[in-house]
């Protein structure tokens, strides 16, 4: 199991399942590599965005978010969520646009 997960959402210890590469192809750090703290700063500094990690399900991790909000929280952002998408069904992009903007709503509402 893999899920390519934002760079927020890495961890220390978390192992990569694909090596991370530049726009140029190259290198900057190795399928199997156990990250650590400076490998994520590292990482953040280079303008990485997303990796993709060994043994993480990037649904559960936003299950996780969803449970520490209120039922209340949850319906509000679905709501606000579906005046901007209201057709994403059977489209692949707007799911996935969706989807990053529910996330970004679940983490607004968290730092609230």
């Amino acid at each position: 199991m893999m899920g390519v997960l934002h760079i927020h959402d890495i961890k220390e210890g978390m192992v990569l399942a694909a090596d991370i590469t530049n726009r140029h192809g190259n290198v900057l750090l190795k399928q199997g590599r156990t990250l650590s703290a400076k490998d994520i700063l590292i990482l953040k500094t280079w303008g990485v965005t997303e990796i993709d990690v060994a043994g993480v399900d990037r649904d559960k991790v936003e299950q996780k978010e969803m449970e520490s909000l209120t039922p209340e929280v949850l319906e509000k952002i679905e709501r606000e969520l579906a005046g901007l998408f209201p057709e994403v069904a059977g489209n692949p992009i707007m799911q996935e646009l969706y989807r990053i903007a529910r996330k970004f709503k679940y983490r607004e509402a968290i730092t609230k």
